[in-house]
């Protein structure tokens, strides 16, 4: 497994995050029994994303109006603070080295810890991987230890509909393969 320690230079957010991140950490050990991926995978890449989660206004069908999540835009970040990769809508996940995967369906999602604060954790089935690299046999993905990123609780109203708002958020990624 590849171990990513994370660099000083994230913002605040993330440098309070970076407490909570590491390999191996007892903190997951207290992971949900449902965010497990299969036992014959082991992790193959943990690395620190940042970056925000897109909402958009919109009218739903009990004529309220409601921040609906468009999807995420962030970077991953290695052990230098450097680029590893880009998450983007769908999830898909890009590496500099070519590699790509896409989460196909949620196997499992459970409440971060501050639910009232924080995006939930997920564990993703991957898709085919594309290309040779890191990521080219990895068949999980699970996001962790997530800060922000939850809709606005208020704003949302028929003056602003298709109003597309950001919120910041950081999540730890972690890539699983048999």
């Amino acid at each position: 497994m590849r171990c990513v320690r994370f660099p000083k230079s994230f913002s605040l957010l993330g440098l309070t995050f970076l407490a909570l991140t590491s390999c191996a950490t007892k903190q997951d050990a207290k992971l949900p029994a449902s965010l497990t991926p299969p036992s014959d995978q082991k992790m193959i890449l943990q690395a620190m994303g940042e970056g925000v989660q897109t909402y958009a206004c919109e009218k739903n069908g009990d004529n309220a109006y409601i921040w609906v999540a468009q999807g995420p835009v962030a970077d991953l970040y290695d052990g230098t603070g450097n680029a590893l990769a880009s998450l983007v809508k769908g999830p898909r996940w890009s590496m500099k080295d070519g590699t790509a995967i896409t989460g196909v369906a949620v196997v499992a999602s459970a409440p971060a810890p501050k639910e009232g604060e924080d995006i939930p954790w997920v564990l993703w089935k991957g898709g085919d991987a594309v290309g040779s690299g890191s990521l080219a046999h990895a068949t999980s993905i699970r996001q962790i230890h997530t800060r922000g990123g939850l809709a606005p609780a208020k704003g949302c109203t028929a003056e602003k509909v298709g109003k597309v708002t950001k919120v910041t958020y950081t999540a730890t990624y972690q890539f699983f393969a048999p």
